[in-house]
């Protein structure tokens, strides 16, 4: 994490993180994270179920379900990218009239 949030709590799929965010994004950034993360847990999940499954067509739907998910993960940091830029520009201008 590069110190502009902070997950306080990820206990599975099923639990809910305590996000303490450290920037001005209202912990857009951090929910960004944390969303990233519970793809990433389900990708490894769906693939330990299509690891133990014989049988062809719900392997091919978990093969599709990761694929999904994973499509999310790029979703997710190309939004991240996009907003940190935005905020980074927002400070930029924000520290500007400080030093007026």
């Amino acid at each position: 994490m590069n110190g502009l949030y902070e997950i306080m709590s990820q206990q599975g799929l099923n639990s809910k993180p305590v996000i303490q965010c450290v920037h001005n994004c209202k912990e857009f950034c951090t929910a960004l994270e944390a969303a990233t993360q519970r793809e990433k847990e389900a990708i490894l999940h769906y693939g330990a179920l299509r690891d133990q499954c014989d049988y062809p067509d719900v392997k091919i739907l978990l093969n599709e379900l990761i694929i999904q998910r994973q499509r999310s993960i790029s979703l997710l940091m190309e939004t991240k990218a996009l907003i940190k830029t935005k905020f980074d520009v927002l400070d930029q201008v924000r520290e500007g009239f400080e030093m007026v």
